[in-house]
């Protein structure tokens, strides 16, 4: 079973002829930034409490702990991949830190952004929807390290789309909530450990939300309906839908 490492290698080929679109997510941007200049605000701060006599104020106390919160964040945003988002004319490549999952454009079925239906209202999730043709040859190429990531970061969205459905007095069955360590493909695959954990999830996510995989919002580098919709225009146009955004980048990079 041939798992992917994470696409940063790929990364690095862009001086070498890498003729994809790599996308960084907001999310992660001004890291180094962040850090940096919190823990100036932390020390100086730091400095002057300790020789300035008198008690220590309130407004002191509450500019220190937003410094530990920025030396934090900035940490956590400097962990995280430099690109999140490979596309190439022939796959999607999502890159995280626990690993990266691909998906080639023939495997492409539908995107959108995933909606669930509530008491009448058509309820955003904040997340794209990936549906899937063909489970095992994504699931070939999924390592159980980031599956068993995935499971747990995108669990809340699960939760709300089970909300959702439960809300209109449907049954919900217990094994939506704990997905099974045992799972048989339609082509009679068999997995198991995290990897048919992911698989039954994705089976419950395409009952639920009719798509197979999420793609956070936290993870593009811009709104979802922009970015679903560039995805649809990849699926009909691979390497016009590249080309172009590679243009765009590259644009907006020289500003």
């Amino acid at each position: 079973m041939a798992h992917n490492s994470s696409p940063q290698h790929q990364g690095e080929r862009q001086d070498q002829g890498y003729q994809g679109a790599k996308i960084r997510a907001q999310g992660s941007r001004y890291g180094a930034q962040t850090l940096l200049i919190s823990a100036c605000v932390l020390l100086v701060l730091v400095a002057v409490m300790k020789f300035r006599p008198g008690e220590v104020l309130l407004a002191e106390i509450f500019i220190l702990s937003a410094s530990l919160v920025g030396v934090l964040v900035g940490f956590l945003k400097l962990r995280e991949p430099f690109y999140s988002i490979y596309l190439d004319s022939d796959k999607l490549s999502y890159n995280h830190k626990y690993g990266c999952w691909q998906l080639q454009v023939s495997n492409l079925a539908r995107v959108g952004v995933v909606q669930v239906h509530r008491q009448g209202e058509c309820l955003d999730l904040n997340v794209i929807g990936i549906c899937v043709r063909h489970e095992d040859e994504f699931l070939r190429r999924l390592s159980p390290r980031l599956a068993g990531r995935l499971l747990i970061e995108q669990r809340h969205f699960l939760l709300q789309a089970i909300k959702a459905y439960c809300h209109d007095g449907k049954e919900c069955p217990p094994h939506w909530l704990v997905e099974d360590t045992e799972y048989v493909s339609d082509t009679g695959c068999k997995y198991t450990g995290l990897l048919a954990m992911f698989a039954n999830r994705m089976k419950n996510l395409k009952l639920l939300t009719g798509y197979h995989i999420l793609l956070p919002a936290a993870a593009l580098d811009r709104d979802i309906w922009t970015f679903s919709y560039m995805l649809h225009r990849w699926q009909q146009d691979p390497v016009l839908t590249v080309s172009r955004l590679r243009q765009e980048l590259s644009a907006a990079s020289s500003k």
